[in-house]
């Protein structure tokens, strides 16, 4: 397996038909589904199942630099540009982040609903906790960044077991109804312990079956896949989950394209 993702924020790629995305760092996935809908591959107003270690669902997204505004591939890609945490550097306000790209899509349309599957500490962040808030002078800058008409919708799940036996193939699907559907997947969420130093993994075999049923539970539109080495508990740890995920879906990620 190609191990260009290593040292690299911004390795992507994805399957030829683009229905798959495979990204080092999860605020890429924006940049897929965003793209996708300029291609008319999802729709608005999508439904997102977000299967992670971490909610990522920090709402600082909606400030992100020209965020609104991002009309053509190119633009939406420079808004995806991420920040190297690895330097030790501090980055700049309002980029987007591995943690807040979820709320990024929420403000353009482009999802109305998740499905958070994550056994993370925290409680999922609503837009009625934003706005219970509101002296607060973040939350105050973010509800004013929403755009009219904003809506989200959100389900939570801890572990992926849950979700499953809550929703089969016929009831999903009428969940989905006539939107498009997003399978989120980050591969942190098969180290079983918050723990980035003395990290607990699921067996191969595990991992393996519940990327299976995942993958099958519903005829997806779009795919993202993230890698978030460090929460795996490092690059080899990361090597071994990747290539238990891909294996299920029978890519090979030396044959597949950049983006």
């Amino acid at each position: 397996m190609s191990e260009e993702w290593r040292k690299n924020i911004n390795w992507k790629v994805h399957t030829d038909d683009k229905r798959i995305y495979i990204m080092r760092d999860h605020n890429w996935a924006f940049a897929s589904w965003e793209i996708a809908r300029l291609e008319k591959r999802i729709s608005n107003q999508s439904i997102v199942v977000h299967v992670d270690a971490h909610l990522d669902d920090v709402p600082d997204g909606v400030l992100v630099k020209n965020l609104l505004g991002a009309e053509t591939k190119e633009e939406i890609l420079k808004v995806c540009q991420g920040h190297d945490y690895s330097t030790g550097q501090t980055s700049e306000s309002y980029l987007m982040r591995i943690d807040n790209f979820i709320w990024a899509a929420l403000a353009r349309k482009t999802i109305e609903e998740v499905i958070y599957v994550s056994n993370y500490r925290d409680d999922v962040v609503s837009y009625e906790d934003l706005m219970k808030d509101d002296k607060n002078q973040m939350n105050r800058l973010i509800i004013s960044a929403l755009p009219s008409g904003f809506s989200y919708k959100h389900e939570r799940f801890r572990e992926i077991e849950d979700f499953l036996e809550a929703y089969d193939k016929d009831l999903f699907a009428n969940k989905v109804g006539n939107r498009s559907a997003i399978l989120d997947l980050d591969v942190d969420v098969f180290n079983t312990v918050d723990d980035i130093l003395d990290p607990i993994l699921l067996s191969s075999d595990k991992v393996r079956t519940f990327t299976q049923r995942l993958v099958e539970l519903y005829p997806w539109d779009i795919i993202t896949i993230a890698i978030s080495p460090i929460y795996c508990g490092g690059y080899e740890k990361a090597k071994a989950l990747l290539e238990d995920v891909l294996n299920v879906m029978d890519i090979d990620i030396n044959k597949i394209p950049r983006w």
